[in-house]
């Protein structure tokens, strides 16, 4: 048997070919992986990798394979050094991790877009780079959600007044049931912010929103999940929603809020603790936040970087 490079590929779910060369690693689902092969996507090669028409955090990418469309995320770097290097990392398990993650959510009955590759490349001689550069560049392949919005669109939509009240409540109480679930499975998501929550294009109007949860990186499953863990991810939520009540007009109301915790606490015998604790939790830590903000705006990576829009292919 051969060894693995990393030990994370042992964990990879059944189902799940390996491919290793020089300077790449590929997890990739069975399902796609003549497809792609096919198409010239492997270790090292992009084939017909290509800019998506997504916006997100930051630029997405999407390949057309066998009829069907594949977005590709890049992972940036955090922490002190992703201002230098922030799209080389140093930890090349990160993709092959969150692949796991996926399959393990998905099976657990919590929505997530399908995890169908995860790649590892180290920077080298390509594409007439001259210098070797140290680390790695990681990257992510899902299925595309089609006819969808991020949250962070809705609420957008919902400030400018597009939203009927129906829906909008709909909405809110579909934010706060999904976050039931994933902390009802002991699920913490690393990330928890309207742009991670996908909903269908038309819950804007009259439909069901059918929540999807994205970008898994760094999140965990823990065993017994702890009431200061639930509020600090509820917390990471309430801090990202009001950063975006600041750029402009004040638009989340208190029934917004009631929805949300009907939706999160449908038997509301917690939601006035966790509400407690979330705003006394806000008030001492956003001084923090803001801080990092600053520095995020003055060196071109803060909030106007993050506001694109996110409609995906209808």
């Amino acid at each position: 048997m051969t060894r693995r490079s990393l030990a994370i590929l042992d964990e990879l779910p059944a189902g799940t070919f390996v491919e290793e060369s020089p300077r790449g690693i590929l997890a990739i689902s069975a399902d796609v992986a003549r497809a792609m092969h096919e198409a010239g996507f492997g270790p090292e090669q992009d084939g017909p990798l290509e800019v998506s028409d997504l916006a997100g955090r930051h630029p997405l990418y999407q390949m057309e394979v066998a009829g069907e469309c594949f977005v590709v995320r890049r992972y940036r770097r955090g922490g002190l050094f992703r201002w230098l290097f922030p799209r080389t990392s140093f930890a090349p398990e990160r993709p092959f991790r969150e692949l796991v993650l996926a399959d393990s959510l998905a099976k657990s009955g919590v929505r997530t877009p399908e995890v169908v590759a995860a790649r590892a490349v180290r920077w080298g001689r390509d594409r007439g780079i001259s210098a070797v550069r140290p680390g790695w560049r990681l990257e992510l392949v899902s299925r595309r959600v089609d006819n969808a919005v991020d949250l962070a669109e809705a609420l957008e939509a919902i400030r400018e007044g597009g939203v009927p009240a129906a829906a909008r409540a709909r909405l809110f109480r579909t934010a706060g049931a999904l976050i039931r679930d994933l902390h009802g499975v002991g699920f913490l998501h690393s990330d928890l912010t309207p742009r991670n929550i996908l909903v269908r294009a038309e819950a804007l109007r009259s439909a069901a929103p059918e929540p999807w949860i994205l970008d898994l990186d760094r999140s965990v499953f823990v065993a017994d999940i702890t009431d200061a863990e639930r509020r600090r991810n509820l917390r990471r939520l309430f801090r990202s929603l009001r950063r975006r009540e600041s750029r402009g007009r004040s638009f989340v109301s208190r029934s917004d809020y009631a929805h949300f915790f009907r939706g999160y606490d449908p038997d509301g015998r917690r939601w006035k603790a966790d509400w407690r604790a979330i705003a006394t939790g806000h008030s001492v830590t956003v001084p923090i936040h803001a801080f990092g903000w600053i520095l995020e705006n003055l060196l071109g990576s803060g909030s106007e970087k993050r506001d694109g829009r996110a409609i995906v292919r209808s």
